[in-house]
């Protein structure tokens, strides 16, 4: 799954040990029958579950089964014995009447309703609700909204929806027979068996899973689906889309069948299934699943061509189709060992990327991880493996994730592609459809390499932290020898660093090895016909943690030009140029990277002189980067040369900035329409005016709104109120925010009233809680910022007009707090009421 974000643990539950669960039964194989009433949101259900005992003896049958109400339970079938049981706790405990070995396999039936909507919702940062079983406008509240059904399983919740066992270590097939209205598709495991016409508009496909799969990504998804089809080695490639995206669905999926191919080679295991498909779904709760043979994504994937152009979601693709290997053929035991499907899915990123486009592109990838997990990370951070946790959903963080990445690409570098491959084919052919643990993959790297790897784990998965190091440089001319000093200076214990560094004579270049595990270590390298070295530390870019590189200019320049093909040592001269820009060789650096063969570094420079506020950098640099504006051939960096123009505000590039606004980029148009405004060009307005007139997308709709929004004209309430049903997702959140700044300048006051409905109408019906609170937090920002004009008004009719919007917004903020169910929301809610007096 997608969507890691920074958690700090309560400590609450941090004494218990995370212990892998316990198998008492052992499920063998899962038939369910399924239906849906759509209006009261729950499903009428009947599962067969056949099962034995694991190893020991036992006359009771304990099965996770969450909001539900069970009906009967019956042995061998629906007309067999009927069995007593007891509902407790999300828990369905069955009394079996006799003890059964672990050569017995039974049957039982259970009937059921399943009521996701009827208790509180649970969830975390990571995955947003817990419902397990989804129902999307099933009600058709929501105009121009589709209607849905989808399950999320991880981590355990699609017990909501079937009774099982829900934890990592249970496997089992399936049979999942989904009745449904005539008119929709529907999506599971494995492969469609039949379709049969079920009654009035009704149909039963029946989905068959024949290979092991894991609870957690049991799935189905039900909705009006456009399928696009593609293959693989003739196997079934599948897009699951809204009409509307039916013709960029290849782009939105773009290259899924090269990267399977990719995959299988490395891992040296074929696509282990039968099929692949890929739905979209709306209200998503995370970012994407990688539930076996069909991956859920959210809303985020719905662009059109010129959206994808300028950012696509590749990385998305890669990430959960490498969780077809890692999470789902072979899947961690338990929560504990969560990095063996999420480190391998996220490394699968930069491994798709370094293949498909260049060592540079997965670089930057890289480096945006580390330096993600290294902005919230700390000493005291638990470890890799982590058998001590509050929820388990804590797990999906930045150090499963972006840390347990760069750990990998760190083995990689060590021991080499040949090594690195056959350990994982080693580990994914041993496991097969089983379960395993961190220490499965420490064995399988053993085998590969022939070298012991205990060092290694107990470091990097068996203890938290990271190291930070600071390199100091010592030339000493009498001596003819420069002298590098690499000092640990975490407060933590010395970690053990096999480093590759490179030492630079002019264009000669030589690679070393470090091996830094003292607290402090030296290095000597002597001068060469009285040429000082350059040394470049961590020249492989493996160090999972911070780097101080104590280089003068005159160093950080040779290591810009005598790294042409690594990205990441350019990159590094940039940043540390950027702090010594009195220095003339950081300002050739600056002038190179400007004319970098890799976009990320020509962006990179752009976004340091946009901060530059000195004039005479503006006059060294304007030139160069206007002409970059125009004629830069990566939409990103010409996104970037403009606002470092505005940021400037450069009028002699106002044609410049006009021109930009066909860009087939909406991101540059964006940000040449912004350049406008901030020249406070008085076509601004009425550009932006007209650029919503074409359906804009991305920024260039969201700078038009936030300028339409300043100017605050009556007539323009409707440009809100029109486009408001249609936006959702992080775009909603997005919208919102343009129209609070619409709300905040309007001083029409009918024009101000009809506006709210509208918002409040986005608020109330939007079903992820987290975006939900965001658009509502904009409402109350922006009568926090009417206030303050009341304030601050300089007359009369300015302070009356401000009161009166208040009291108007009073009303309608009573609504969203009303609609709030989030406890922790209403209590931000309700704080922020004072604005209105109350």
């Amino acid at each position: 799954m997608l969507d890691p974000v920074t958690v700090t643990s309560s400590g609450k539950g941090l004494d218990l040990y995370r212990a892998t669960p316990p198998l008492v039964w052992d499920i063998t194989h899962t038939r369910v029958a399924i239906s849906f009433n759509l209006t009261e949101r729950t499903a009428d259900g009947q599962a067969w579950i056949s099962l034995h005992p694991y190893m020991y003896p036992t006359d009771t049958l304990v099965l996770d089964a969450k909001s539900m109400m069970i009906q009967s339970v019956m042995l061998d079938g629906a007309n067999g014995r009927t069995l007593p049981f007891e509902y407790r706790d999300n828990k369905l405990k069955i009394r079996m009447g006799k003890e059964y070995l672990s050569k017995d396999t039974i049957q039982v039936y259970i009937k059921y309703k399943a009521m996701p909507y009827g208790t509180e919702v649970g969830g975390s940062k990571a995955i947003a609700e817990d419902r397990g079983l989804y129902f999307i406008n099933t009600d058709h509240a929501v105009p121009n909204k589709p209607v849905q059904i989808w399950t999320q399983g991880e981590t355990e919740a699609t017990s909501h929806w079937m009774p099982t066992f829900d934890k990592p270590n249970e496997r089992f097939t399936t049979q999942v027979e989904i009745t449904v209205p005539d008119s929709f598709k529907t999506l599971g495991n494995g492969y469609l068996l039949s379709q049969v016409r079920s009654g009035a508009r009704l149909r039963t496909d029946t989905w068959i899973m024949e290979k092991t799969i894991q609870p957690y990504v049991a799935m189905m998804a039900i909705g009006n689906y456009a399928v696009v089809e593609d293959k693989w080695r003739g196997r079934e490639v599948s897009y699951y889309v809204e009409p509307e995206f039916e013709r960029y669905a290849r782009l939105m999926f773009k290259n899924t069948p090269d990267m399977i191919e990719y995959f299988s080679n490395i891992t040296g295991v074929a696509y282990p299934w039968n099929k692949y498909s890929q739905v979209v779904v709306r209200d998503y709760v995370s970012g994407a699943m990688e539930n076996t043979t069909a991956t859920v994504f959210g809303e985020f994937m719905n662009q059109n061509a010129r959206e994808i152009a300028d950012k696509d979601h590749e990385d998305v693709v890669s990430h959960e189709l490498f969780h077809q290997w890692f999470g789902d053929y072979v899947t961690a035991e338990s929560w504990t060992n969560l990095t063996v499907n999420e480190s391998f899915a996220t490394y699968g990123e930069q491994l798709w990327r370094r293949h498909k486009y260049g060592d540079a592109s997965a670089d930057e990838l890289a480096h945006d991880d580390l330096i993600k997990y290294l902005s919230s990370a700390r000493q005291s951070e638990p470890p890799l493996v982590r058998h001590r946790y509050a929820n388990r959903e804590e797990m999906f963080d930045l150090i499963s994730y972006q840390k347990g990445g760069a750990i990998l690409k760190y083995m990689h570098g060590l021991m080499g592609d040949s090594a690195f491959f056959k350990s994982m084919k080693l580990y994914l052919t041993q496991n097969a459809l089983k379960p395993a643990e961190a220490t499965h993959w420490r064995l399988a790297v053993e085998e590969a390499t022939g070298q012991d790897w205990n060092w290694f784990f107990n470091q990097w998965y068996n203890k938290g932290g990271f190291p930070d190091l600071e390199v100091l440089y010592n030339y000493d001319d009498a001596a003819q020898q420069l002298v590098v000093t690499v000092e640990q200076k975490q407060d933590s214990a010395s970690f053990i660093l096999p480093l590759k560094a490179e030492v630079l004579y002019g264009a000669d270049k030589t690679v070393e090895n470090w091996n830094v595990r003292s607290r402090k270590e030296r290095f000597i390298y002597p001068y060469k016909n009285g040429v000082r070295p350059v040394v470049i530390p961590d020249s492989r870019n493996w160090l999972v943690g911070k780097m101080a590189d104590k280089k003068q200019p005159e160093q950080l320049k040779a290591q810009f030009v005598q790294s042409k093909e690594n990205y990441l040592n350019r990159y590094r001269a940039v940043t540390a140029a950027s702090k010594q820009l009195s220095d003339n060789n950081a300002q050739e650096i600056f002038t190179l990277a400007l004319a970098d063969k890799e976009p990320g570094i020509r962006e990179q420079v752009l976004r340091y002189l946009a901060r530059q506020t000195d004039k005479k950098w503006q006059d060294k640099w304007r030139q160069e980067v206007a002409f970059t504006a125009v004629n830069d051939g990566a939409a990103r960096v010409r996104a970037a040369a403009f606002d470092v123009l505005s940021a400037w505000k450069v009028e002699s590039s106002k044609p410049d900035m006009l021109a930009a606004l066909a860009d087939s980029s909406y991101n540059v148009a964006g940000a040449a329409l912004n350049g406008l405004y901030k020249l406070k060009d008085d076509t601004a307005y009425g550009l932006s005016k007209r650029m919503l007139q074409t359906d804009p997308k991305g920024r260039l709709l969201f700078t038009a709104l936030e300028i339409v929004g300043e100017k605050g004209n009556a007539e323009d309430v409707a440009l809100y109120t029109s486009r408001a049903p249609y936006l959702y997702g992080t775009n909603k959140i997005e919208f919102a925010n343009a129209m609070a700044t619409y709300l905040i300048n309007v001083r029409d006051v009918a024009a101000f009233e009809s506006a709210l409905p509208t918002y409040v109408q986005m608020v109330n019906s939007e079903s992820i809680s987290s975006y939900r609170f965001a658009i509502g937090s904009f409402f109350f920002e922006a009568a926090g910022n009417i206030k303050e004009l009341s304030r601050n008004a300089r007359t009369n009719a300015e302070k009356d007009g401000a009161e009166q919007k208040l009291s108007i917004m009073k009303k309608y903020a009573e609504q969203i707090l009303n609609n709030e169910k989030e406890k922790n929301y209403q209590r931000q809610y309700k704080n922020t009421m004072k604005v209105f007096g109350s």
